[in-house]
């Protein structure tokens, strides 16, 4: 778990300084269009002269804006998320599977945020790994290790506080991540109570076959 930590303060610490260049490029926008705004009033308005001095002036602002962007690049990948994110998946499963250490993304060569999106989705695979044990009777360590890992995660989750346009809308998917969660919960205690019935059931049986026999 500690490894997880340290891998998702990277991450805050990528997003805090992606985020901070969000920040001026929106500035500058909003300078940008005003600036292209004022100036296309001037030409309606035939002040051509000063329309220019604007325009020239804007044309520096774009330059700086497109080349803020480039910065940004790790968050602008919309088309690629899903197999990063779902390759990500398959790995954390196998690591938990495995009890290996949780890779980094840079050791898994893939965007942060492919990533923690694969984290999110992870939770949904610990969810069937849960049900699959106590269907099958199975080891109830497994069960719990991956109730306490769920929560661990979504803890974990709740720190990536930043708008949705950097993060691609995880807030959505760890409120996704909370409820599952709180629904895992409720079905291994329902599970673990009707065990619990079914031993005592045993037990009562059991006695009362002894008594019958003496």
């Amino acid at each position: 778990m500690e490894e997880l930590q340290t891998i998702f303060n990277e991450i805050s610490e990528e997003l805090t300084k992606a985020n901070t260049v969000r920040e001026k490029i929106l500035t500058l926008s909003r300078l940008a269009i005003q600036k292209s705004s004022i100036s296309i009033k001037h030409l309606h308005r035939g002040d051509i002269k000063t329309a220019e001095k604007l325009i020239s002036e804007n044309k520096d602002l774009i330059v700086e804006i497109n080349e803020l962007s480039n910065q940004m690049e790790q968050v602008r990948f919309g088309m690629i998320l899903a197999c990063n994110q779902e390759y990500a998946e398959a790995v954390f499963l196998h690591s938990f599977l495995t009890k290996t250490p949780f890779p980094n993304f840079t050791d898994l060569s893939i965007p942060y945020l492919g990533y923690i999106h694969g984290i999110a989705d992870f939770v949904g695979e610990l969810r069937r790994v849960v049900l699959d044990t106590l269907r099958n009777e199975g080891n109830i360590e497994i069960v719990v290790n991956s109730l306490d890992l769920m929560d661990d995660l979504y803890t974990l989750l709740l720190t990536i506080d930043f708008p949705d346009s950097l993060t691609y809308n995880l807030r959505k998917k760890t409120d996704f991540v909370r409820n599952l969660t709180e629904r895992t919960r409720g079905d291994v205690t329902l599970a673990l109570n009707r065990l619990q019935l079914v031993e005592t059931f045993k037990d009562i049986l059991n006695h009362k076959s002894q008594e019958s026999d003496t």
